[in-house]
């Protein structure tokens, strides 16, 4: 019984912090005043991902999806990636999504929703997303 407690405590602290090495991987930002300030700078948006720790689809939406070479180089031309954990709570209020993941496209200059898109999305549906708010 203990290996299994010390198995689960241990898979929350490594599975926690997922989302930062996909981050990491992809150059997603993980802050969004920074993202707003790299924003301003480039003249693009923002597209920010919406997860949480544990959600299945946020993980498959990131692998599947996302990691896309084709989708990433569509996101990275128009907008700066950001990736926030909604349990971390370190994030602006007018984000609060109820469910995840939720992929806002936020405009950088007066920090309004420009578009708000729930749940998982496969390529062919992002790719045609991504293409119709260019």
């Amino acid at each position: 019984m203990k290996k299994i407690v010390l198995f689960l405590a241990l898979s929350v602290l490594l599975l926690g912090d997922g989302y930062k090495e996909f981050a990491q991987s992809m150059q997603y930002e993980t802050n969004y005043e920074k993202a707003v300030g790299k924003a301003k700078a480039e003249g693009k948006n923002l597209m920010v991902l919406m997860i949480t720790n544990y959600c299945p689809w946020c993980t498959k939406f990131e692998k599947k999806t996302l990691s896309d070479t084709q989708i990433d180089a569509m996101v990275k031309s128009n907008y700066i990636p950001l990736i926030i954990n909604k349990e971390e709570k370190n994030f602006p209020s007018f984000l609060n999504a109820p469910m995840v993941p939720t992929t806002f496209f936020v405009d950088a200059k007066n920090q309004k929703i420009l578009h708000e898109s729930v749940g998982f999305s496969n390529k062919t549906d992002f790719e045609n997303l991504l293409k119709a708010l260019k």
